[in-house]
């Protein structure tokens, strides 16, 4: 679904539970970014959705995470086999979780306390142990607070920690829309801060959310939650 000019967000379905993922793209005279990227196993829904917006996944130039979550890392190296010169992109602090040299942080939780598991949690974090054992992903640039692209008409990423240490939302200055990631969601029609349940500090995720809102966005892309054109 196209939101701004040069801004689409795909709606991507999670096959297994049939809720649906939002990622981000974003294009210019020569470069075709992908914000996030999905579940593993959603390869051709995110193929098909990048094709629906009129773009071929082997033109994409960047992928941009926000975080480590597998979530958003599952299909990098499946959509790198398809764009072997698009370029990894994370916080600096992100990326010794998502290229392996960490053990991701809400895998090592879950690992702990793995005995008092309900079972429906411990199949979750067998397919999510299983997802990250296959991906160990080579971040090719990593990025810092207010650090900007000159791509796409500027993006700026927004250092956002709370949901995990790392966490970074994209300020896309062209449209003036915030890619939040997990650091923010929609209720109700309105913007809220991070789910408490999934947040590795929340007195950091409720002062990110603040700094959020400080950009004045024209819209907010919540991971989870969708688009929010917001109400000047």
């Amino acid at each position: 679904m196209k939101i701004a000019e040069n801004v689409a967000m795909l709606d991507v379905k999670f096959a297994q539970n049939g809720s649906f993922v939002h990622l981000t793209l974003v294009w210019g005279e020569s470069h075709l970014v992908l914000i996030d990227a999905g579940f593993p196993g959603q390869t051709d829904a995110i193929v098909q959705a990048i094709a629906d917006e009129g773009f071929r996944v082997e033109d994409l130039t960047e992928i941009i995470l926000t975080h480590q979550d597998i979530d958003h890392v599952g299909c990098v190296s499946d959509l790198l086999k398809l764009a072997p010169q698009a370029k990894v992109l994370a916080h600096v602090e992100e990326a010794s979780y998502i290229d392996g040299r960490k053990t991701p942080i809400k895998l090592a939780a879950m690992l702990q306390n793995y005995d008092n598991l309900p079972e429906e949690r411990k199949a979750w974090f067998n397919m999510i142990k299983t997802g990250f054992a296959n991906i160990h992903i080579s971040v090719s640039q990593t990025l810092t607070d207010g650090e900007l692209l000159p791509i796409c008409g500027g993006i700026e990423a927004v250092y956002t920690p709370g949901h995990t240490p790392g966490h970074i939302c994209l300020f896309l200055r062209k449209s003036g829309i915030m890619v939040g990631g997990d650091a923010v969601n929609i209720a109700n029609g309105e913007l809220t801060g991070p789910n408490p349940q999934n947040t590795y500090d929340m007195e950091l995720g409720v002062q990110s959310f603040e700094k959020i809102k400080s950009f004045n966005p024209e819209g907010v892309v919540s991971y989870h939650g969708g688009y929010l054109k917001i109400k000047k």
